[in-house]
């Protein structure tokens, strides 16, 4: 083996062990709540927060479920998060197509406008928002919340789906005008099954931001009729002071959709990134 061969194979093998490293402290919190789940609070003190259970302990999972009212909390988010993430996707398709796909007077100024959202933190216009939601007898409210992440997501999924959009092939689309497809058909039959990778990955970004979103759901909601599953983890922490199993069994049962989400639709996600849907 040549002194070149040796040092690829050394460089090669550096590099994997300092991905495995990134890998491993990006997974540590997900491990650790995992672990301590299924541990009583005496085997946490006693044996440390990376030791196997011992005992193999589940009881975390029905109380915390029973003291916590986390089946309400699930329930709202999984209305909301649906809700919301479904409606993100289609206005923003609808809107990322149009501005992709048509010459228009003001057309970078639509678009600047939608892009305005990315420019700016939600606690600049919370004081507004809330106001206006009280008016329209929106807050507190299912549709209270999807609507404010609805506008909230909506410019971030429109610009990376109309990046998409402008990679389709015009031919592709002019051969289709020839044809007498109309646009809504055009969208409906050609751009969204081209862009299911794109929009699946979308999907799975939307889904999790909005699921674990907190600063939302604490402004829009004061009671258990709207409130979701973040705001329902930090209210059953305040009742149990340093409970670690019941912290770490409500925050396992909270982390369990958005990750069923991703290994579900993972080849959409993977596939999204390689066409240039995510950048």
């Amino acid at each position: 083996m040549s002194q070149k061969t040796k040092l690829y194979a050394l460089s090669k093998t550096l590099g994997y062990l300092l991905l495995l490293s990134i890998a491993l402290a990006y997974l540590s919190p997900l491990i650790s709540t995992m672990l301590a789940a299924f541990r009583t609070d005496a085997d946490l003190l006693k044996n440390g927060i990376f030791s196997f259970p011992r005992p193999f302990y589940i009881g975390g999972f029905g109380r915390v479920w029973r003291e916590g009212n986390l089946g309400i909390y699930v329930r709202n988010s999984l209305i909301v998060t649906m809700t919301a993430t479904i409606a993100t996707l289609v206005c923003a398709s609808l809107a990322a197509y149009a501005i992709a796909r048509y010459n228009f007077h003001l057309k970078i100024l639509v678009l600047l406008l939608f892009l305005a959202g990315l420019f700016f933190p939600p606690q600049v216009y919370i004081v507004p928002i809330y106001f206006l939601a009280n008016k329209l007898r929106l807050y507190n409210t299912y549709l209270g919340l999807i609507a404010v992440h609805l506008a909230y997501q909506l410019p971030f999924s429109i610009l990376l789906l109309r990046g998409f959009f402008k990679t389709i092939p015009s031919a592709l689309l002019d051969a289709a005008h020839i044809d007498g497809a109309s646009e809504l058909k055009i969208l409906l039959k050609i751009i969204l099954p081209l862009s299911v990778p794109s929009i699946g990955a979308m999907a799975i970004l939307l889904f999790t931001w909005i699921w674990n979103d907190y600063f939302w759901a604490l402004s829009m909601s004061h009671s258990a009729k709207a409130q979701t599953i973040m705001i329902g983890i930090a209210a059953f922490r305040g009742r149990l002071v340093m409970n670690w199993n019941n912290e770490a069994t409500s925050s396992f049962i909270a982390m369990l959709p958005p990750l069923i989400m991703f290994f579900a639709f993972q080849k959409f996600f993977i596939k999204g990134v390689r066409m240039g849907g995510i950048k």
